[in-house]
């Protein structure tokens, strides 16, 4: 999004304003809850705030929608809080007190335009015409109308698709951006055909049942010398001062770019996955990545993985494209043979990298092997075994989504998988 220089201090007066907004939410909540023990509702703020775009005139300067978006944000917070309360949580994590706030958003609504046309019968005819807030030109730069802003130049990288619903203005160090979201019909699942279960680690990536190994970029570990050098230059620099707001730019649009690579390398690893290679079921330990990090040998690195990614953009696509991502029970995948099934006497270690059952005389990769009791445990938990019970289908809940993987009959890709490793 390219908005010009008036437009742009107009957005950060926003910004300044919804941050005070979504604080003044929290202590009202807050203080509500320590002096009476109630809990204010989004429709009691709501109220509150009705009556103070009513007196106060920079409240009204705001869009209202922008407001709403910011309260439901606060109450979505508040929600979250409770149920982690309730639940049991260790750490509960109370929302914050905001310092700034990057991004703002509002419901898209299609405004009515009233058009003027004479005809042969009558002198003027009124039509309505019903227009979108995004107007796409022939020119480069497309435009998109903001409440209270105008029309603002957008540059989309693709045609949208379905009904778009809401934006999202986000200030990063690189620059501004709009996120779209879009209203798409459901996409039912396709019949399974071909399976492949992935191990992710560190010193790959993943390894694939097959055997297919993805190196490990390691950007982060890349960028850390020239992350000390920024941060370095940037401690020498007088607080308050010019300089050291262009090395916070700085220092800022290098951590920019180092995210910006590993999502790159996340997305285009998954599209690899299921189109370039035609599989349409993809299966991945049901890791907590929250609990890996508390290894301080092995944080750093897992950070820098970002699994979690992996695994979510994984049931995006899915969902998106109708294929099948399932998660299974990590536990002991890489101490089992899976030729034979049988446990290793002896735990295996890290360093370890290869697996030789001394039942069976297998010698497999510690992690080929571990896929392939990965995409084991899937098929004998749709078959019905007790002994692998725990199997997640990733974003399925929609009715026509389930047509797939459900029927036992129709696993014919795991029949000779099956087979061949009973025999």
């Amino acid at each position: 999004m390219y908005p010009t220089k008036t437009q742009e201090q107009k957005l950060l007066l926003w910004f300044d304003h919804l941050c005070e907004l979504q604080n003044s939410a929290r202590h009202d909540r807050l203080v509500a809850y320590e002096t009476e023990g109630i809990f204010v509702s989004l429709s009691d703020q709501q109220t509150l705030l009705t009556a103070a775009r009513e007196k106060y005139d920079d409240f009204r300067a705001v869009p209202q929608d922008f407001q709403n978006h910011t309260l439901r944000r606060t109450d979505k917070a508040f929600a979250a809080f409770r149920k982690r309360c309730k639940n049991g949580d260790t750490q509960k994590g109370y929302p914050r007190h905001k310092r700034r706030v990057r991004s703002l958003t509002w419901s898209l609504r299609k405004y009515t335009k009233v058009v003027r046309q004479k005809t042969k019968n009558t002198d003027k005819q009124t039509i309505r015409i019903h227009e979108n807030p995004i107007i796409e030109t022939t020119f480069r730069h497309n435009r998109l109308k903001v409440p209270k802003l105008g029309e603002v130049k957008i540059r989309m990288h693709r045609p949208l698709q379905g009904d778009p619903k809401e934006v999202t203005l986000v200030k990063k160090a690189s620059g501004w951006y709009a996120h779209i979201s879009c209203e798409i019909p459901d996409t039912p699942k396709v019949e399974p055909t071909h399976a492949i279960a992935v191990d992710v680690g560190i010193a790959h990536y993943l390894t694939t049942s097959e055997g297919e190994k993805e190196e490990n970029p390691r950007w982060y570990r890349q960028a850390e010398g020239l992350l000390r050098k920024h941060s370095k230059d940037l401690s020498r620099k007088k607080k308050g001062s010019n300089r050291r707001k262009k090395q916070q730019h700085k220092l800022a649009l290098h951590h920019e770019r180092t995210t910006n690579k590993r999502k790159d390398f996340i997305g285009k690893l998954v599209y690899k996955l299921y189109h370039h290679q035609k599989n349409n079921v993809l299966v991945s330990e049901d890791l907590s990545v929250s609990n890996m990090v508390k290894n301080k040998h092995l944080s750093k690195s897992i950070s820098d993985a970002s699994w979690g990614t992996f695994f979510q953009w994984a049931g995006n696509i899915a969902e998106r494209d109708g294929f099948h991502f399932h998660r299974v029970n990590p536990k002991e995948t890489s101490q089992t043979c899976s030729a034979c099934g049988e446990k290793s006497p002896k735990k295996l270690s890290l360093a370890i990298r290869t697996f030789d059952c001394s039942f069976c005389g297998t010698s497999l990769d510690r992690d080929h092997n571990a896929a392939l009791n990965i995409l084991l445990r899937a098929a004998c938990a749709h078959r019905g075994e007790r002994w692998v019970p725990e199997l997640y289908e990733a974003r399925n809940t929609n009715k026509a989504r389930d047509s797939g993987l459900e029927n036992t009959r129709q696993l014919l890709l795991f029949d000779g998988l099956l087979t061949s490793q009973s025999l």
